[in-house]
């Protein structure tokens, strides 16, 4: 090692060297972290904006799952509601919606004899009574029509709404629903036609037939 390099006369410029070294480390130390710190932040921003957009395509997601769900359907509200008629309204809706939809329920409304959380079906008859209400004359005309077309207490399956139908052995609300939709665009013409409908075989029609007619 050259040691003349050390003499006294130089050391000035030994402390100056030495400075400038340190101070060029530290601004390039302190760069580097800058650096570091910047990609740290844009990498959780990123994953941060991959969650929100991953969320969002659930949402959406779910959304379209329930519009294909959904379809529309009509019902007949009357008795004791403030705008009674027909109704248009998806089937998602329950009684409940159906009320409101026809302006409520009046004072005089019994909504305790009724399931308001029974779902809405396809050409169903909603009939809303009232307070102490046995019988009107729609009520007795109805007893006295179905006594006329339905014999010995059977179902018409061309005219029974779906909560009738379901009282049909073997009947739920969606085989209720596929008979409606059915008899939509044909009539039954005799009870071995009911058949035709999806889901209804040899051995459940003959759980049913002592209980329909036409």
């Amino acid at each position: 090692m050259n040691f003349k390099f050390f003499k006294k006369d130089n050391i000035p410029y030994i402390i100056i060297i030495s400075l400038c070294l340190i101070i060029g480390y530290q601004y390039y130390d302190s760069h580097k972290f800058d650096d570091d710190a910047t990609k740290f932040l844009a990498t959780k921003t990123s994953n941060s904006s991959s969650k929100t957009f991953s969320k969002k395509e659930l949402t959406e997601e779910d959304e379209i799952q329930t519009t294909k769900e959904a379809k529309e359907i009509m019902v007949h509200i009357s008795g004791a509601v403030k705008n009674p008629g027909i109704l248009k309204l998806d089937s998602s809706k329950r009684v409940v919606d159906a009320v409101e939809m026809a302006g409520g329920a009046t004072n005089e409304a019994d909504l305790d004899r009724i399931n308001l959380a029974s779902k809405l079906h396809d050409e169903e008859k909603i009939y809303i009574p009232k307070i102490n209400e046995v019988n009107n004359n729609e009520a007795t005309q109805l007893v006295s029509n179905n006594s006329r077309e339905n014999p010995g207490g059977k179902i018409n399956i061309n005219s029974a709404d779906a909560a009738e139908l379901q009282k049909i052995p073997g009947v739920g609300p969606k085989t209720a629903e596929k008979i409606i939709n059915y008899r939509s665009q044909n009539s039954f013409s005799s009870i071995e036609d009911i058949k035709n409908v999806d889901g209804i075989g040899d051995k459940k029609f003959e759980s049913m037939k002592d209980y329909i007619s036409t």
